[in-house]
């Protein structure tokens, strides 16, 4: 049962951290440059260094809050029916995977690396992409 969750976790994570780190030998370290002009999108690496969008001020808080949230992932998993079939715990899974690399970037840059800017929605990175299809998924898998 949590390997349906652990498996897509690792997944996830190993294809945002190597994504990260194909950015950075391309691109080099990523500045914080100012916005493109144009409608076509690209990829443009930028350093996002507010934690959690601003909410929480250290590290420390960041790696507790991301603690409970996988625990509590696990024990929904465990016990919330709703949430026990195939497709909840891998998109949970997901979802987890992405948080963890985006976590992993702030521990060990102080900053999550950003790089696909649709020019229309502020620039993001694949972790940010599975967090949201991962409890989109989720949460569509209970209806």
């Amino acid at each position: 049962m949590l390997g349906e969750l652990l498996i897509p976790a690792g997944f996830v994570l190993a294809l945002d951290q190597a994504s990260k780190k194909l950015i950075l030998e391309r691109f080099g370290q990523a500045p914080r440059s100012q916005p493109p002009i144009g409608w076509k999108p690209r990829l443009r690496p930028l350093l996002s260094k507010t934690l959690a969008h601003g909410f929480v001020r250290d590290r420390h808080t960041l790696l507790l809050l991301w603690s409970l949230a996988a625990v509590g992932t696990i024990l929904l998993i465990c016990y919330a029916p709703p949430l026990q079939s195939w497709t909840a715990r891998v998109g949970l899974g997901a979802a987890l995977g992405g948080a963890t690399g985006n976590l992993i970037d702030q521990l060990r840059r102080g900053a999550v690396l950003d790089f696909i800017d649709l020019r229309i929605w502020p620039v993001f990175n694949l972790a940010d992409t599975f967090i949201v299809v991962g409890l989109g998924v989720a949460l569509w898998s209970i209806r």
